[in-house]
């Protein structure tokens, strides 16, 4: 009964689709606006139409439910399927945002719990007289945030770039903070909620995407920060096995200490001690934290330390595991999702952070004045190039000074100058562990590794727009500079057409499409080299300019120098250097 039903509405939206394109469809919802009319396997939805800048026709589908409210009993649960609506629903607007505080608006809580949907965007919807299996390809975009905050909305990733191109784009929301990684660490609340919101979402690709025009079998994931380091983790998910077929992560990394948290500290109980809840029994305390509202426990987790809300993990006691083991043994062992992958990051990432990471008047006084002491404690209070995870043994001071050393010398550097510093913390927060993900996957798939480096005429850059941090300094290309050449956004006007933004913005739109399309990399948009496949013994990438050209061994002297510091890392092999851990690779484990 339930498959006559599923295509009796993928019929009708084929029929009133067909009609509207062509007459205005009076008659099939009841409206003669011109919209299209999809039919999904939950239901039917109502969308838009809107121009590329290109002036190309595209389709707009907003607010759809692909999962059920995480509220309630399945708070702290993994997502299900959302079951079929009635009626016709609309597509014009996105749905809510998931709990988080908007830093750009004095950290003010906004969202609602009640927060997975998705929106879809296409140049072509299928016809009557076109092959079920003739789709595009599928490009799911999933948004940076430190898995903190963001969302898939269109004030920052907007689809007039894309929409010039023969790709259908997806952008969704996922549950971020507590919500999406609240964990025992144990199988009470194995955590994790946010990645498997990703895998849900990608399954309702799987489910739905033909009737939007898209080819199920030709699914891209991309994502930028925390959405890269999303990307990474699918590909090390058996649960993503599938759903997927190209992946291209972007300025992050499975391999990264910000990325699976450590256990040192127990955020379920400090959190549950500050709702009221009991502690001594874990199972009462996750029901008791379950219950409260969500406005209550968002609240209380900004009371807790950075790094406590997002505490994505291996969570093998699960009863399905997203990650099974740790990252870089399954990355070793060739355990993940071969598919061609895209890795890739923009030359001074860190300029992005040195806001947040330097405003402490303690390291910039202890920088300027050459106290290597006062600097040791007070970089260690923003995780900066300072050493703060050790090895067991290791002398801080000395371990610092070698830090110090290497990137400042006896360069003077003070608040207009904090670029050493910025590098230092990029290389090893970013690049290093980057480097080690793609030594280790190139042994089994085949990667692409990228540099954005664009700095000439028509350039974009966060350190001018603001979009997401005011008082980025110009130190060069950025993090989260790519976006700006992937997305339309509220804060830009679309680049216009024949300038030298518009060049660069056709040229990055082009490459991920293509690598969309075929599996490698490449643009006919600006001349360009063949793009040569990583590996360790070439170590070789491309860099994205209006002049591309071949390198290789990107940063190699700063990745050298990070692999001698006696730090507890994920992207160093436990038996391989012989540290004492205490993170997520110490015996087996959190």
């Amino acid at each position: 009964m339930k498959s006559k039903t599923l295509n009796f509405l993928r019929m009708l939206s084929l029929l009133c689709t067909a009609a509207l394109l062509v007459t205005s469809a009076a008659g099939c919802s009841g409206q003669d606006d011109g919209r299209p009319l999809i039919a999904t396997r939950e239901g039917l939805i109502r969308g838009a139409i809107g121009r590329s800048v290109a002036d190309r026709l595209f389709y707009s589908f907003k607010g759809i439910r692909y999962a059920k409210p995480p509220v309630g009993s399945l708070r702290f649960q993994p997502p299900q399927r959302h079951l079929a609506w009635r009626g016709v629903a609309d597509g014009l607007s996105h749905g809510n945002v998931c709990p988080q505080f908007d830093k750009l608006a004095n950290n003010t809580l906004k969202g609602d719990e009640d927060c997975l949907f998705a929106n879809v965007y296409t140049p072509h919807l299928p016809e009557l007289s076109r092959p079920a299996t003739a789709g595009l390809p599928v490009m799911v975009y999933i948004h940076g945030g430190g898995f903190v905050t963001g969302s898939g909305d269109d004030d920052i990733y907007g689809p007039s770039y894309f929409m010039d191109e023969d790709v259908v784009l997806v952008t969704f929301n996922y549950r971020l903070n507590t919500f999406g990684f609240f964990t025992t660490h144990n199988a009470v609340a194995p955590g994790n909620y946010g990645l498997r919101d990703q895998v849900q979402l990608l399954q309702w690709v799987q489910n739905n995407i033909a009737a939007f025009g898209g080819d199920p079998h030709a699914v891209t994931i991309f994502g930028e920060s925390a959405g890269g380091a999303s990307v990474s983790l699918l590909m090390l998910s058996p649960l993503a096995k599938g759903l997927f077929h190209h992946a291209i992560t972007q300025s992050g990394t499975a391999l990264a200490r910000w990325g699976l948290g450590s256990r040192k500290e127990n955020a379920a109980e400090k959190l549950a001690g500050l709702l009221g809840c009991p502690t001594e029994d874990v199972t009462a305390m996750v029901e008791c934290t379950r219950k409260q509202p969500w406005e209550k426990i968002a609240e209380h987790t900004k009371t807790l330390k950075p790094g406590f809300q997002e505490q994505l993990r291996v969570d093998r006691e699960a009863e399905n595991p997203l990650i099974p083991d740790d990252p870089h043994l399954l990355l070793a062992r060739g355990e993940f999702n071969l598919v061609p992958w895209m890795i890739g990051l923009t030359e001074e990432e860190g300029a992005f952070f040195a806001p947040s990471l330097f405003a402490n008047k303690r390291v910039v006084e202890a920088l300027s004045k050459g106290n290597l002491s006062e600097w040791v404690q007070a970089a260690g209070l923003v995780t900066a190039s300072g050493v703060n995870k050790l090895d067991c043994g290791a002398d801080p001071m000395k371990e610092a000074k070698r830090v110090y050393d290497f990137y400042v010398g006896d360069r003077n550097v003070n608040t207009s100058s904090l670029l050493p510093l910025t590098q230092g913390w990029a290389d090893r927060h970013l690049v290093s562990p980057m480097a080690a993900e793609m030594t280790l996957a190139s042994q089994h798939a085949p990667v692409y590794k990228y540099l954005l480096d664009h700095i000439g005429p028509g350039r974009l850059s966060q350190a001018h727009v603001n979009l997401f941090r005011p008082g980025v300094p110009d130190f060069g290309t950025t993090h989260a500079d790519d976006i700006l050449y992937l997305f339309s956004n509220d804060k830009l006007p679309p680049a216009r057409r024949g300038s030298p933004t518009h060049a660069m913005v056709r040229f990055m739109v082009n490459l991920w499409t293509t690598f969309a399309r075929t599996g490698r990399p490449g643009s006919d948009v600006l001349p360009m080299p063949d793009w040569p496949v990583f590996t360790e013994l070439h170590q070789r990438h491309m860099r994205l300019n209006t002049a591309p050209s071949v390198g290789e061994r990107l940063f190699q002297e700063r990745i050298d120098f990070w692999k001698t510091v006696p730090i507890n890392e994920p992207w160093r092999h436990p038996v391989e250097d012989g540290l004492c851990l205490e993170g997520p690779n110490a015996e087996g484990g959190e």
